[in-house]
């Protein structure tokens, strides 16, 4: 038996035939082709507007996530810029040490006076033939010390000619030391304890950081499903030994992506660590990272 078709306008007229059209089934079967039109046309429009409004709700967020982390990245930037500028304003501002002005010794062409200087030489006391006169009686002498005994100025506040007055080489004769250098200072508790948020040397990873990222990062699920990425930015802190400590979250995305940054940041392998005056430092380090669905 073929198919038929009880809703076509002939077969309409035919069942209706000799009946009460302004009855109502006669004009809802005559005009029910043009209602399933309309609401097929009905459903397509609004499909379409929504997936298209939703589609521009998705656009906007992820445009708005790139420009926080663009922003972020920036002002980490600057802040480290302007600690560079800060610390090269203060070595240029340290006051410099004055030099002492040394004033020339005046001399006088007048010969002075002076007393020649007898070592003292341990002898016998047969041996000795000239005595050293006692300390009391030299310092009221207004004769100077000199090489030899020779006649001139008494007035000490003249300087004679260097070849007359007794050099304090010539006196007492010049010992030198053995220069012995003084061991390096061990490092504070203090200093290995304090963390740097800038330093000379910054600490760097051993390796394609991003390259290592990737091929650690496991994509939660949750977030996978709501299609949900972004980028999370992590600071932590890389120690005098290049090991990664107090991680922490400084822009999140969403809980799911956050937990997986943190844990992906501790499981990482010793950095090269950051460096102050020489010596290894603990730094502040600050880590984006993407999380984008493929």
């Amino acid at each position: 038996m073929a198919k038929i078709d009880l809703y076509d306008p002939k077969w309409v007229d035919m069942v209706f035939a000799g009946k009460n059209k302004e009855y109502g089934a006669y004009r809802l079967r005559k005009t029910v082709s043009q209602r399933n039109i309309k609401a097929l046309a009905i459903l397509l429009c609004a499909a379409f507007l929504g997936g298209g409004y939703l589609a521009y709700q998705i656009k906007k967020h992820n445009d708005e996530l790139a420009a926080q982390a663009a922003y972020a990245a920036k002002m980490e930037l600057a802040a480290l810029e302007q600690a560079k500028k800060d610390q090269a304003e203060r070595k240029k501002n340290q006051p410099k040490p004055e030099q002492k002005k040394i004033e020339p010794e005046k001399v006088v062409p007048e010969t002075r006076a002076t007393v020649k200087f007898t070592a003292p030489v341990i002898k016998d006391d047969k041996d000795v033939k000239e005595e050293m006169p006692p300390m009391v009686k030299m310092n009221k002498e207004t004769k100077a010390v000199g090489v030899e005994n020779k006649e001139g100025t008494e007035d000490r506040t003249e300087v004679a000619a260097r070849t007359t007055v007794a050099t304090p080489e010539q006196v007492v004769p010049k010992i030198e030391k053995p220069v012995v250098e003084a061991p390096k200072p061990e490092p504070k508790e203090e200093v290995e304890n304090k963390i740097f948020t800038v330093a000379e040397q910054m600490p760097s990873f051993k390796g394609n950081v991003n390259a290592w990222l990737s091929s650690h990062l496991q994509y939660p699920a949750v977030a996978a499903e709501n299609g949900i990425q972004g980028r999370v930015i992590v600071k932590f802190v890389v120690g005098r030994d290049g090991s990664v400590s107090q991680a922490q979250v400084l822009r999140g995305v969403d809980p799911s992506l956050d937990r997986e940054a943190l844990r992906v940041v501790n499981s990482m392998p010793k950095w090269n660590p950051g460096m102050n005056n020489g010596q290894a430092a603990n730094v502040w380090f600050t880590l984006p990272i993407t999380f984008k669905l493929q």
